[in-house]
Formats: structure tokens, C-alpha cells, sequence
């Protein structure tokens, strides 16, 4: 198993209920839904979001709800939601140029390096206040990208350092303020998630997914209490992973020198006299090196072969020289 695998398995163990036992005195998730249900309502009345024209279904566990084409059971107290359930909105980013200065940063999909911004290297733009008040990021927005070869990959704002935009090649999800924001990154670092986004990336040449599909994206939510314990347990979890990747990488290492390695300790072996062993019936090498200064003589003598003005010296076990 390699350190993604292993990952993998952590990551998808913990959206199926089974990376942390669950808590009957947890609230249920159905009572959390609800809450995000109110909240959203609410929202949708003072005007900060719209109100979906096609709300989607939601599919619980415990209920006589209908399920959708689902891979897996879930605990009881868990609920099955859509990812715009649990988002207050969903959209494209900020069309702008990156400038050396502005008034606020601009967060492309190439500043984000390994779930980490440097937001000192972070370009510029100048949006407009109306403008800003649509794209303008907070802490807890989880971007994820659209296109290209990050297409899926997901970062959550963290530390933000002033005023900051993102790109259009982004898509944001701002996330309920009922909902424990971390949990829905694991969720978007897991393999059923892959699995979704490829079903939905679009187009032949560069793929892209679009806010709507995300949108439909359905994950498992477990009580709130539990969100947290997950998210907890992978803390604890991730570091040991890492320090498998790092002997995995230097396994990698050993094994591709491995072969070249081998051959030439075989033939060290071979010339030290270390591969076979030896014969006492076999004929001496210092009688097989008569022969040969014999056989050089009688060349020499032949006319077919010079001698060598200055003569190698040839040294025996003994010691002594020819």
C-alpha cells in the first residue's frame, strides 16, 4: 500500500462512520439539518442568498426518504445532504488581471501550493466595492479549482491578511455557519468525491467542472460533535502518514539504484575472490602465469610482439615479485 493509499483509506474510512466510534448522545444529524435549514431561510430573507429554483432532494439515513444511487450505508444519526445543502452559496470567481499593486490580493489557482498560500506572493488587482462584496474572501471559504490538471483540488482559507479576491479559474463554496468547515475539506479530499467530480468534469481537450455540478455533489454529514471528532483523529493520523511517504520515497530510491548496485557488488565479489569457493585441486594461477610469460617470450621471440621496456611487476600472495 502506498502513503496515497493509505491516505485514502484513512480519508474514506472517516466519511463511512469508521474512523471514529460514534456517541448516542451526540445530537443528530437530522436536528443539524434542520438547523441549516433555518439558517438558510433565513439568509434567503435578508437577502444575502438566493433561493434555489430546483431545490435538491435531500436523502436521509434514518428516514423513509428516498436514496439516491448511494455507495454505502452511514451510521444512525447521520444524514445524506448535497454540497449547496450545506453552503450558503456557490460560485465563479473575480475576471481581473493580476497587477503589482490594488486594493485587494487576488488569489489564483497557482498560489495555492499543497493546501498552503504564501500571501505575501499573492499579485494584486482592483476591484470596485460592489465588486468586492461579491468575490471578497473570508476565513472558512473553501476554494476549489475548476479546470486544468488541479481541476477538484480544494484549500480553505485560513490566516487571511487583509483584503483578498479569487480568480475566476476558482470556484468558492462558503460554507453554513452550522457546519464544521474542516470536515467538509476532508470530505473534498476523499475518494468518493473523486469519484463524483470525475463523473461530472466536462470537456475533451482541458477538463472543468462547473458550479452546478458541485452543487449536486452529495456527501455524508454525521452529527456535529462527530465532525469534529473526525477531524480530529485525521490530525492525529496525518503525521504518521507522512513519515510512511518518506520511507516510501526512500525505498523508491533503493530500489531503483538496487539492480545497478547488485551488478557491481556481484562482480567486486567475482574479482576479490568472494563468489565461489575455491577448489585446493585446482591448479595454482601462479602456474597458469608461467604459461603466459612463456607464452609472451615465444611471441617476442616470434617477432609478432615487442617487449615492454619498463615490465609491470606482478606481485604473488606471498608478497614476492616476479
Amino acid at each position: 500500500m502506498t502513503a496515497q493509499q493509505l491516505k485514502n483509506s484513512i480519508l474514506q474510512m472517516a466519511v463511512q462512520g469508521k474512523l471514529v466510534p460514534q456517541d448516542p448522545n451526540d445530537e443528530p444529524a437530522s436536528v443539524l439539518l434542520e438547523r441549516i435549514r433555518t439558517e438558510k431561510e433565513r439568509l434567503i430573507k435578508e437577502k444575502k442568498i438566493k433561493k434555489e429554483k430546483n431545490s435538491s432532494v435531500i436523502f436521509r439515513g434514518s428516514d423513509n426518504l428516498p436514496y439516491a444511487d448511494l455507495p454505502f450505508d452511514v451510521p444512525e444519526g447521520w444524514v445524506w445532504v448535497r454540497l449547496n445543502d450545506v453552503a450558503a452559496n456557490i460560485h465563479y470567481g473575480y475576471t481581473a488581471s493580476a497587477q503589482p499593486t490594488g486594493n485587494a490580493k487576488l488569489l489564483r489557482i497557482t498560489d495555492i501550493q499543497n493546501n498552503v498560500v504564501c500571501w505575501r506572493d499573492v499579485p494584486f488587482c482592483e476591484p470596485m466595492e460592489s465588486e468586492y462584496a461579491t468575490y471578497g474572501l473570508s476565513n472558512r471559504d473553501i476554494m476549489i479549482a475548476r479546470t486544468g490538471g488541479t481541476i477538484g483540488k480544494s484549500y480553505i482559507v485560513r490566516n487571511l491578511e487583509g483584503r483578498a479576491v479569487f480568480a475566476s479559474y476558482l470556484i468558492r463554496v462558503i460554507p453554513l455557519e452550522s457546519i464544521y468547515e474542516e470536515y467538509l475539506k476532508v470530505f473534498l479530499e476523499t475518494p468518493f468525491y473523486w469519484e463524483q467530480l470525475k463523473s461530472y468534469s466536462m470537456g475533451t481537450g482541458q477538463p472543468n467542472v462547473n458550479g452546478q455540478s458541485l452543487k449536486k455533489l452529495v456527501l455524508p454529514l454525521p452529527p456535529l460533535a462527530e465532525q469534529r471528532r473526525i477531524v480530529a483523529r485525521i490530525e492525529e493520523l496525518l503525521p504518521h502518514v507522512a513519515d510512511y511517504a518518506a520511507a516510501e520515497q526512500k525505498l523508491t530510491v533503493l530500489n531503483a539504484a538496487f539492480p545497478g548496485d547488485l551488478k557491481k557488488s556481484i562482480l567486486q565479489a567475482a574479482v576479490m575472490g568472494k563468489l565461489v569457493p575455491q577448489d585446493p585441486d585446482d591448479e595454482p594461477a601462479s602456474a597458469l602465469l608461467e604459461r603466459i610469460r612463456a607464452e609472451k617470450e615465444a611471441l617476442i621471440k616470434a617477432g609478432k610482439i615487442k617487449r615492454d621496456k619498463r615490465e609491470s611487476v606482478i606481485f604473488r600472495r606471498d608478497n614476492s615479485h616476479y
